[in-house]
């Protein structure tokens, strides 16, 4: 069975030696900086709700999607903690609040039921959706940068890491186990990225595109990745693995 990669790093070991104080700013900068860092709080949040309604609509049949999301929740949860850390450090937000907020937070996966049709539809949602969270992360080094502490550089080159092998890891499961179905991604994703001016998000942890810095040439730039990695042959210790699973 293909195992999924995951990377070793701990948020709250990494700021440990921040405190407020060190980042204190006037009103209006505090609130630009909450802003900013809310929507990528809550919809790193909100990957628990997607991992239970995938579930509850029982679409994720296979060992290797099942270790997928194992990995990925518990990945989506280290974000949350560290995003809930920065905004305690920089935003005068406190952590009790901040999960009752987000607890409190509605979310209807109605508007993307097309795109939950079975498992394969799913991964190649994901893939794609981390990649995109990867190249967005990326383009907020300013912001991160205005923070002046290198420690916060360190966390978003950590989250985007993790977003990257989240895509890969989920093309691994469709190379593995859907490689008869890869002639289907392009005109998916066609439909994703035609579609998501319709869309608003809802809670979904997907298709949650919305920002300065999801352009449509970063989403086209996704895409293009995605259909590039899936065509890839799996690596040889993983194609072996494979090849003697036993039926």
């Amino acid at each position: 069975m293909i195992t999924p990669v995951r990377r070793n790093w701990s948020p709250k070991e990494m700021f440990n030696a921040l405190t407020p104080a060190m980042f204190s700013a006037e009103p209006s900068v505090v609130r630009a900086r909450w802003n900013k860092l809310w929507p990528d709080l809550y919809t790193e949040y909100d990957a628990r709700h997607l991992k239970t309604e995938l579930s509850v609509r029982n679409l994720i049949t296979t060992d290797e999607a099942r270790a997928f999301f194992t990995v990925w929740a518990a990945d989506e949860e280290r974000h949350t903690d560290g995003f809930i850390r920065i905004i305690e450090l920089v935003a005068n937000g406190s952590e009790r609040n901040l999960r009752e907020r987000l607890e409190a937070r509605p979310h209807d996966f109605g508007a993307i039921n097309d795109h939950l049709a079975d498992e394969f539809s799913v991964m190649v949602m994901i893939a794609f959706d981390e990649m995109c969270t990867c190249h967005a992360y990326a383009a907020e080094k300013p912001f991160y940068t205005e923070l002046r502490n290198d420690i916060f550089h360190h966390w978003l080159r950590e989250v985007i890491a993790d977003e990257a092998v989240h895509s890969m890891n989920a093309v691994n499961v469709i190379r593995a186990r859907y490689r008869d179905r890869v002639g289907e991604i392009g005109a998916m994703l066609n439909r994703i990225v035609s579609g998501i001016d319709d869309l608003s998000y809802a809670g979904t942890f997907l298709l949650d595109y919305f920002g300065v810095v999801y352009t449509k040439e970063l989403l086209d730039k996704c895409r293009v990745a995605i259909l590039r990695n899936v065509e890839k042959p799996l690596p040889a210790i993983e194609r072996d693995r494979w090849s003697h699973r036993p039926n």
